[in-house]
């Protein structure tokens, strides 16, 4: 394959604008922020920039044998509270440590930790020198049993850490043993590392029809053993509907270009970034505000130079996802039945996220579908990103091809014309081994004979779809006497319809229809004293609401 596709993110809450870009954490202000703070002077560690000239060679070789692209790589430190940095102590007995970091010439820097553990009370806060951007604050809910943890990236070459124990003698431990150095295709080099022109946003009327799919997508942020590397994977459904985080993606995402394996230390620090998109079909950026940190590898099969495998690789991460990312988990099929169309959902070159819409999908290879687009391409960054068919199902995930937008925007004898090739679902079932690391047929269809499955949203325990939708859409006063607000903050519905209704069952206000994602407003001064109800039609169902009109 001519190009592999991996992808990258940079995760920052921008202080003073109040926009939030971190990771799961706290929020909060750093103690520094404020005017009481003791002393002004922060050390510095300086870390000493890797060779850019030998890095720029070494990526240009893999760049064009169409290895995994890789956009940074580990500084190796030995950094801690107890032998760096400098510490403050207020009258209440707490303290405070700050430590500033630097590596001349990165455009982002990121800082992996192999001994982490934060007491109840405790918070911690990495930002740059400007205070422009922060992350934290996090805290002991970050906590990992193996004691590896790591931030996200923050733009620029220097950034401080800030440490707050409430108690002076609380045991925590902090070690950094690596910063990241990312030098290409961040957040920050954007638009210049941006993707094609053709690429269509998910926002666009062109993934109308796939707004559950597009919810399952996520964008990979990948430690493998010489570097930091870019993919795209996609939340899973099992035929136990348990919630189980599964997020499929490419086995070539897990090789770094010289050919290394993960590791489950590596796996630890994988970072995955739910709902980066564009808000408007012309957007060129979105909030990275959603993300979750490690994994555990499932279940992989490899693409190899046999060319026998189909190039899937299935990892669990390490904690459920949050409701408030509004998940979406794939249904699924393994049927070898060519599609009339399909689609392709994808971070292509570190950009927000984007469809492509499939003008044919065939069965040309024994592991691996053929796609041929007419609106969209993948690019690097792409990889392992799920391609459906015409019913919303993965049947396949990217492992490279050809497509460009225009002839040689992406290499020599690339174009519209050219086709991508995508593992199959059928391949990654059983075909990989005899063994359960091998198949996804274990994990997904749990020895049932299922060979599709449907997808469900917000995987929520112990909840149907239904009385999920149910519980998050709420209304209110009741009783009412001039208005009743129906709250969609929870719950977005697209395409819905809200009625009210007596107890006969006719309406009694005009319907609504169109996108509820907000609060909307009812008008019901006119109606008589009684019991109405509310009926809200969704795209998995309708739900009633009563209130009684005073």
């Amino acid at each position: 394959m001519r190009k592999l596709y991996p992808i990258l993110f940079l995760g920052i809450f921008m202080y003073f604008s109040g926009n939030i870009f971190a990771q799961i954490s706290q929020g909060g202000v750093p103690v520094s922020f404020s005017d009481e703070i003791i002393t002004g002077v922060v050390p510095n560690v300086q870390v000493d920039a890797p060779d850019m000239e030998i890095i720029k060679a070494e990526d240009a070789l893999a760049d064009a044998k169409g290895m995994a692209y890789r956009n940074g790589v580990p500084l190796k430190v030995n950094i801690n509270p107890q032998t760096n940095g400098i510490w403050d102590y207020f009258p209440d007995g707490s303290a405070m440590w700050r430590l500033k970091i630097s590596s001349n010439g990165a455009e982002a820097l990121g800082l992996y930790f192999t001994d982490f553990h934060l007491p109840e009370g405790a918070k911690l806060f990495v930002y740059t020198a400007n205070k422009q951007f922060v992350l934290g604050a996090f805290t002991s809910f970050n906590n990992n049993e193996n004691g590896l943890w790591n931030t996200q990236m923050l733009p620029g070459d220097e950034i401080i850490m800030e440490l707050f124990l409430e108690n002076a003698n609380d045991d925590y431990r902090m070690q950094l043993d690596e910063v990241g150095y990312f030098y290409r295709s961040t957040l920050v080099s954007m638009p210049k590392d941006k993707s094609q022109s053709c690429e269509i946003n998910v926002i666009c009327s062109e993934g109308d029809g796939w707004r559950d799919q597009i919810r399952s997508v996520v964008k990979l942020n990948m430690r493998l053993p010489n570097g930091y590397y870019l993919c795209t994977g996609s939340l899973m459904n099992n035929v136990s509907e348990d919630c189980t985080p599964y997020v499929l993606t490419a086995d070539h995402c897990s090789v770094d270009s010289q050919g290394s394996a993960v590791t489950s230390t590596h796996l630890a620090h994988w970072t995955f970034y739910f709902n980066y998109e564009a808000s408007t079909c012309g957007g060129s950026t979105g909030s990275t505000s959603q993300s979750m940190q490690g994994c555990l590898e499932v279940c992989s099969d490899s693409y190899g130079s046999t060319s026998s495998g189909s190039d899937f690789f299935m990892v669990e991460l390490n904690n459920d996802v949050p409701v408030s990312y509004n998940p979406y988990y794939n249904g699924w099929t393994t049927s070898l039945t060519s599609p009339g169309n399909g689609v392709g959902i994808h971070h292509p070159a570190g950009d927000i996220k984007k469809i492509s819409l499939c003008q044919s999908i065939t069965s040309s290879y024994t592991t691996h579908w053929e796609v041929y687009w007419s609106d969209g391409v993948t690019e690097g960054g792409s990889s392992g990103s799920p391609l459906f068919n015409q019913n919303g199902y993965v049947i396949g995930t990217l492992t490279g091809g050809w497509s460009a937008c225009s002839v040689g925007e992406a290499g020599a004898g690339t174009g519209p014309n050219e086709p991508d090739v995508y593992g199959k679902m059928s391949r990654h079932w059983t075909s990989g081994g005899t063994t359960s690391d091998k198949q996804l047929e274990p994990w997904l269809a749990k020895g049932t004979g299922n060979t599709t499955w449907s997808g469900r949203n917000y995987c929520t325990a112990g909840l149907s779809d239904m009385e999920y939708i149910d519980a998050n859409i709420t209304t209110y006063p009741n009783p009412a006497i001039d208005q009743v607000s129906v709250d969609f903050s929870q719950y977005n519905v697209e395409n819905g319809n809200i009625q009210v209704c007596n107890v006969l069952g006719s309406d009694v206000t005009e319907p609504a229809t169109g996108d509820f994602n907000g609060t909307v407003n009812i008008d019901v001064s006119s109606l008589s004293p009684g019991v109405y109800s509310i009926i809200i039609t969704t795209d998995q169902g309708k739900i009633v609401k009563q209130f009684m009109k005073q």
